[in-house]
């Protein structure tokens, strides 16, 4: 953001580096964690380590296979698929984002190969290394600019996003090892797991469909406002980002888990991973979207105005950040009650939600969009998580009969009220604050560290209240289980 702001480079770099991970979520999706994980692990339970190995080494060479015919097809037609993405470019946007889409479009190779190294560590009981592989395939890409930032600008960057991909690929290899894997990858397309996952991956991938579609219809729209590409994905990133360190983590610490219990058939024990998931994701994505909702321009201005990104750009962007917040709490819910489907090997249910709450947002988007321009997509965005958290929910409920216990209906209300009084000294304090401290990185610093402090001490106030129960067991150190 300081080094290309909401200019030219940074449209270009957002579009080129969105188009290759586009493409790899359309053709494969989130197939490989969600239909990987349950066959992997059925075949370790039931069959043998070694049958559940050469399993994987098929799979992979699949996944292989597909990502290398994607990443050549989106190198030779770049300069179309950018005109789709983003039909609103100057001739000379357009042509930056083709050149640097070529520059990417191998790492859709490595994504495959990482994705499916997740599954098979994750499957033992492995958290750490895919932890670890993204930090530091993000330190190479942060470390790319006060070495080679000013040297060879936003085409370094392209090669730096490459290699920073191949590290996740090559930082698990040990760890394989240490679990016996090797990796010998042979495609054959008529072993009967294979076509299992196969099988099990075709709604899958349409339920996966979501999100990119999301992307591609928001990028069409947000190419024709000036800098609206840019400043779209700088409010989107930050609120996957933040949305995913609580909720993304906890379902995949999870998922494994709610797998091994499908397939053994423990109906029970999967009740309650799901419900203390949400629980969880709830407790905390609450008092984060209603901090991010009042304090979106001090969090914006903190995180990103330095450089050649200015107070104007903050506000475009503190403004579709703000509405990005609305769906929170939906986006969160949503990935629990998705991953608990697919645990159940049942894939057409998240796809037909899905496509539902899709619809939702491509008629909000072409409506919104004209009133209230970029923000307007965010706000399309976050009804469509809600909407689809709300499908989800309505059939597992329907499907499973009741999940929520008195108690557990009860803690959701309560965690929902304290958060709505957690609002109250978040915008007194920062309306206060914002007329006292100047525009600088301190100041803004201190806005959202009082504001948030504030809420975040009434929220924890108002749960210990309550006598929220997960609170309760905390505090008298037993498990939320032992509640009645």
């Amino acid at each position: 953001a300081a080094y290309f702001s909401t200019g030219m480079e940074g449209n270009a770099y957002m579009t080129a580096t969105q188009l290759p991970m586009t493409l790899f979520d359309l053709v494969i999706g989130g197939v490989i964690s969600a239909s990987f994980i349950p066959i992997f692990n059925d075949v370790l339970q039931k069959k043998s380590k070694k049958e559940a190995f050469d399993f994987a080494n098929r799979f992979i060479a699949l996944i292989f296979s597909v990502c290398t015919v994607i990443a050549v097809g989106g190198i030779l037609f770049s300069d179309p698929l950018i005109h789709f993405m983003a039909p609103e470019f100057s001739p000379e946007t357009a042509a930056l984002a083709s050149s640097l889409s070529r520059i990417m479009f191998p790492m859709i190779i490595f994504t495959g190969l990482a994705f499916s190294f997740v599954g098979i560590l994750q499957s033992f009981g492995e958290f750490n290394i895919p932890a670890v592989m993204s930090l530091l395939s993000n330190l190479c890409v942060i470390a790319y600019f006060p070495l080679f930032g000013k040297r060879f600008g936003v085409y370094g960057l392209a090669v730096a996003m490459l290699i920073s991909w191949s590290i996740q690929v090559l930082v698990q290899l040990p760890s394989l090892k240490r679990f016996s894997f090797r990796l010998r990858p042979r495609l054959s397309l008529r072993d009967p797991d294979v076509l299992r996952a196969v099988k099990l991956a075709g709604p899958m991938l349409v339920s996966t469909w979501v999100q990119p579609l999301y992307s591609i219809v928001n990028t069409r729209i947000a190419s024709g406002f000036d800098g609206g590409v840019a400043a779209l994905n700088y409010a989107n990133r930050l609120y996957i980002v933040v949305t995913g360190v609580f909720s993304f983590v906890v379902t995949n610490l999870v998922f494994p888990k709610l797998s091994c219990a499908a397939s053994s058939g423990n109906r029970e024990e999967a009740k309650k991973l799901l419900v203390v998931s949400l629980k969880a994701v709830c407790l905390v994505m609450l008092p984060i979207a209603v901090l991010f909702f009042f304090l979106s321009e001090p969090i914006i201005a903190f995180v990103y105005e330095r450089g050649a990104f200015s107070a104007e750009d903050t506000k475009s962007v503190a403004d579709a950040l703000r509405f990005y917040s609305v769906g929170m709490v939906g986006l969160a819910v949503n990935e629990g009650l998705s991953k608990t489907f697919f645990s159940q090997k049942d894939s057409k249910t998240p796809m037909i939600t899905a496509v539902c709450s899709m619809l939702v947002n491509v008629v909000l988007a072409l409506t919104l969009s004209k009133v209230l321009g970029i923000s307007g997509l965010a706000l399309a965005g976050a009804c469509g998580s809600i909407s689809n958290a709300i499908l989800n929910a309505m059939i597992m409920w329907h499907r499973s009969g009741r999940i929520l216990s008195r108690t557990d209906t009860a803690d959701f209300v309560k965690m929902l009220l304290c958060a709505a009084l957690c609002a109250v000294p978040v915008f007194f304090v920062c309306r206060a604050l914002s007329v006292r401290l100047e525009r600088s990185f301190i100041g803004q610093f201190v806005i959202c560290a009082l504001s948030g402090l504030s809420g975040l001490l009434v929220y924890g106030a108002a749960l210990f209240v309550t006598r929220e129960s997960d609170i309760c067991a905390l505090l008298c150190k037993k498990s939320p289980s032992d509640e009645p």
